[in-house]
């Protein structure tokens, strides 16, 4: 009987060594929260004996209790590592639909391939979805949070604006070899036209296109009429675009270089494209020719530019410079028992029997931690206290150990007995 209860003391003080290690071990780990074990003496009994002359029989592991108290909070420069200060957990699925959920403090995030806010083993981050302006659109159903590279839908090009300055006199017909130019107009041929000007053109995929319009100085002044007149070509990716008629696209100045009548927009059309070419700042002087603007209405899906994540969980992001949007709210979970959650380790865990049903609400609301963006929680484990503990339990190895032997010795002392 007294080795058995030394067997139980030697089997507790190993599970004290056990979870004083693992302690020890994850003293770096994110989020993780330290145990201890807890002992309850073993009492055995029958209803005839007397009370006052037992002394018990051993020890047993009672249970293994989790600190669930904060851990000190890192700062880092990574928007996505996310720390709660106060009460909760961030809610991970394990699938992007319909996943199973699991529950940590550890909140060091990043982004998958598809833009999804997952943690190091690829568990996706939940979150409520909510309107542009940041307000919850539906707390009745969870999401998973996804920043996308780029928002937006590409769109053609359909106007282009341009403005430049065509110079006075012989300069004003620049590579063309007369006036008009001998040849029929040929983009390959720079003698065919007086100035190029490169613009940009995108296509419906978003994607820019070489385009250039044309200068061709069709009227040079004379003694009888001073003034100038330009006809204009466009070239988009290799295909030259037409106007009906052709004076419709062309701007005519005075001798003071002022346009003799409004330059209104010039359509241009092939196969393939319908552009409005707007010339309307384009001007005449002294200077040398040069491409003063140059803007168009196409559109491309905008890059993300910025992210922040406020102490309330809601993910903003700003593209292209825009005003930041938002992309769901994080989704807080807590507990009416905490220490019955079950450990699935990689500091995480699942909800039990125990420790009821999460209760799932949004970050700074009543019971409910605030997140901080760009910081860590780190193991609440107190190394001091952790090394002490080893110590002991060591020591109580060592005397469940001596008490074993004095009681091997004890009844081998009995089996030397002579009669």
């Amino acid at each position: 009987m007294t080795s058995s209860i030394s067997l139980s003391g030697l089997n507790a003080a190993q599970a004290d060594l056990r979870t004083t290690s693992n302690n020890i071990a994850n003293a770096n780990t994110y989020g993780f929260h330290a145990s201890r074990t807890e002992f309850a003496d073993l009492f055995t009994r029958s209803a005839f004996s007397a009370s006052g002359t037992e002394s018990g029989s051993g020890v047993r592991v009672h249970t293994v209790r989790q600190s669930f108290s904060q851990g000190p909070v890192n700062q880092t420069s990574n928007t996505l590592d996310l720390a709660l200060q106060g009460q909760g957990f961030f809610a991970v699925s394990d699938a992007v639909t319909d996943g199973n959920l699991t529950y940590t403090r550890a909140g060091a995030f990043g982004v998958d391939a598809e833009g999804y806010i997952v943690n190091a083993s690829g568990g996706y981050l939940q979150g409520y979805p909510t309107n542009a302006d940041g307000s919850i659109a539906t707390s009745l159903e969870l999401q998973q949070m996804r920043i996308p590279s780029t928002v937006g839908d590409p769109q053609a090009t359909t106007a282009v604006d341009l403005s430049v300055n065509l110079p006075f006199g012989a300069e004003g017909v620049g590579n063309q070899d007369a006036v008009p130019p001998t040849n029929a107009f040929d983009p390959a041929d720079d003698t065919s036209y007086a100035f190029s000007a490169d613009v940009n053109v995108w296509n419906n995929d978003g994607e820019a296109m070489p385009a250039k319009v044309f200068f061709i100085q069709v009227q040079e002044p004379t003694a009888g009429d001073p003034s100038t007149t330009y006809e204009m070509r466009m070239e988009v990716d290799g295909e030259v675009l037409t106007t009906t008629p052709a004076t419709a696209a062309q701007i005519n100045f005075d001798e003071y270089g002022t346009p003799t009548s409004t330059i209104a927009p010039m359509d241009f059309s092939s196969t393939s494209w319908n552009l409005s070419l707007d010339l309307t700042d384009t001007e005449m002087s002294d200077d040398t020719y040069q491409v003063l603007s140059s803007a168009h209405d196409g559109e491309r899906p905008r890059g993300l530019s910025g992210l922040e994540v406020g102490d309330d969980g809601v993910v903003w992001a700003s593209y292209a410079g825009n005003q930041a949007i938002s992309l769901g709210q994080l989704a807080i979970a807590n507990f009416p028992n905490s220490q019955g959650l079950k450990q699935l380790g990689e500091s995480s865990y699942a909800q039990t029997v125990e420790s009821g049903d999460a209760l799932m609400g949004q970050a700074g609301s009543d019971g409910f931690g605030k997140v901080d963006s760009g910081a860590l929680e780190m193991s609440n484990v107190d190394l001091t206290s952790e090394l002490v503990n080893l110590i002991t339990a060591q020591r109580n190895y060592q005397a469940s150990a001596k008490a074993l032997e004095t009681s091997n010795s004890v009844t081998q002392t009995i089996m030397n007995i002579r009669g």
